[in-house]
């Protein structure tokens, strides 16, 4: 019986395949090199951030809108904080909160209605915030342990809480 064993040309001859990016050549056999698996574990739990990353703002731009939309509802949040603060005087209506008071709304509930959408967001945008940073931490210790497939599990975890989000707010 004749036995072949898969093997692969380098510039010194025949050897067999190289069983992983963390294995080094010694001249006679792969080894694994620790410092190498570390190094692949921390580029893989960086990537897995990277994804939950990308969710993350793929998310914040559907809950937000675009950032100058964004800031234009920053804007009216903080012109209806203002003028609820001074007692919503009528002849004092902040233009943002007037423009919102139409189809029968006063400028007190356009106001009230603009700041409960504020805070709704800023809701959301604290969950997502939390979501995403204890994703993080969870795949950096875990990859840092050598469990990158919990590290993997934690970012598809935080990925798919992510996507539950939007679909809430969506719906």
């Amino acid at each position: 019986m004749i036995i072949i064993q898969e093997l692969h040309q380098f510039e010194e001859g025949l050897r067999p395949a190289q069983p992983s990016a963390a294995h080094d050549w010694t001249g006679e056999k792969w080894e694994l090199n620790s410092a190498r698996v570390a190094e692949l574990e921390q580029q893989e739990a960086e990537r897995l951030c990277s994804k939950v990353d990308a969710a993350a703002d793929n998310a914040r731009t559907q809950l937000a809108g675009d950032p100058l939309k964004a800031m234009e509802y920053a804007q009216a949040a903080a012109d209806a904080q203002a003028y609820q603060d001074a007692g919503y005087p009528k002849k004092e209506v902040p233009l943002s909160v007037a423009a919102w008071g139409i189809k029968g709304r006063t400028a007190r509930q356009a106001a009230d209605q603009i700041l409960g959408k504020a805070d709704q967001l800023t809701d959301h945008l604290l969950t997502l915030r939390t979501l995403r940073l204890k994703a993080k931490t969870q795949i950096r210790t875990q990859a840092a342990k050598g469990k990158v497939e919990l590290a993997r599990s934690a970012a598809d975890e935080a990925i798919a809480a992510i996507r539950e989000l939007v679909s809430q707010q969506a719906g």
